[in-house]
């Protein structure tokens, strides 16, 4: 799961003493926390992204170089 942190509590002073009313600032608030919280890839989502994108490029060149070796011996 992602784990983002955000202070909620600064956010809504900070709305608040921008002149948004309390309920406004938490519905705010409430709707950034889930939008970070769910929406941001962490550093181990992104080495887990890397890894794997590897090992498919890994596989893709060996399956390029059996091609190659099977069309020079057969074709």
């Amino acid at each position: 799961m992602n784990t983002a942190t955000f202070d909620t509590h600064a956010a809504v002073k900070a709305l608040t003493r921008a002149g948004v009313a309390a309920e406004q600032a938490e519905a705010i608030t409430d709707t950034v926390r889930v939008a970070v919280s769910e929406g941001v890839a962490t550093k181990a989502d992104i080495a887990a992204l890397e890894t794997r994108l590897t090992v498919r490029m890994v596989a893709l060149g060996g399956v390029i170089v059996a091609v190659m070796v099977a069309l020079r011996l057969f074709g």
